[in-house]
């Protein structure tokens, strides 16, 4: 970015880079609005850049998917849309499912040294691979069913819930409200896992020179949304 003109110096505060593994977020000073259109605009030409996030368009509604950038999606779909501490630009990297070093699926990409895959045996975190996303999510006890898979998606919100559930306490008003759901299709005395509705949709965005289209897969029980992958449909 200093190289294209985009931020000042490397220890500059114009634009500051919190890097995250495989996902950069990238605060603007002010939320100068005319640096953020030109760096989505650096950024969607390079081939090492992914699937990319922004602010939502004025006027919306919370509903919609659009970043304000073109061909970038709203930052609320990934839960990061706050208005003091949220960034202004959030950058991933690609991903494919291709074999890794260890014969397992997924391989990041990165525009470290050259364009490519991640090279050697160390692990990684923060892609929107769903080789990265997915991971295994153990409980038990007493409280828990024996032997159960469970396919509904789950993530690291669910746990306190989960555990305010356990308790009794889910009903108690003095408690705040806690984001995440109470993984009751595990529980013991809980539905039937495989009857616990799941809502998948895949939306799209299009960069405005129809250089590319981003997608980006998005899981709902109840009023709990999860992430499942984002790519680039090259």
């Amino acid at each position: 970015m200093v190289k294209a003109g985009l931020k000042a110096g490397p220890d500059s505060d114009d634009v500051v880079i919190a890097s995250s593994g495989q996902t950069l977020l990238l605060h603007v000073r002010d939320r100068d609005a005319a640096l953020i259109h030109r760096l989505t605009e650096f950024l969607r030409s390079q081939d090492w850049t992914g699937v990319l996030f922004t602010a939502g368009r004025p006027g919306g509604n919370g509903v919609s998917t659009e970043g304000i950038e073109p061909g970038t999606f709203f930052l609320e779909l990934i839960h990061l849309d706050h208005a003091e501490r949220g960034p202004d630009i959030v950058l991933t990297f690609p991903w494919s499912s291709a074999a890794n070093s260890f014969g397992v699926p997924g391989t990041d990409m990165t525009n470290a040294g050259a364009t490519g895959p991640l090279k050697g045996s160390s692990g990684n975190h923060g892609s929107m691979s769903p080789w990265t996303v997915r991971n295994t999510f153990l409980a038990w006890g007493a409280d828990f069913k024996r032997g159960a898979t469970v396919r509904t998606p789950v993530s690291n919100v669910d746990v306190t819930p989960t555990l305010v559930a356990l308790l009794g306490l889910d009903g108690d008003p003095a408690l705040p409200r806690f984001d995440g759901r109470a993984l009751r299709e595990a529980l013991a005395d809980g539905p039937d896992q495989e009857q616990i509705a799941v809502r998948t949709t895949t939306y799209f965005t299009a960069a405005p020179d129809g250089a590319y289209r981003a997608a980006i897969e998005v899981s709902e029980v109840g009023a709990q949304r999860y992430l499942d992958k984002s790519w680039r449909v090259r």
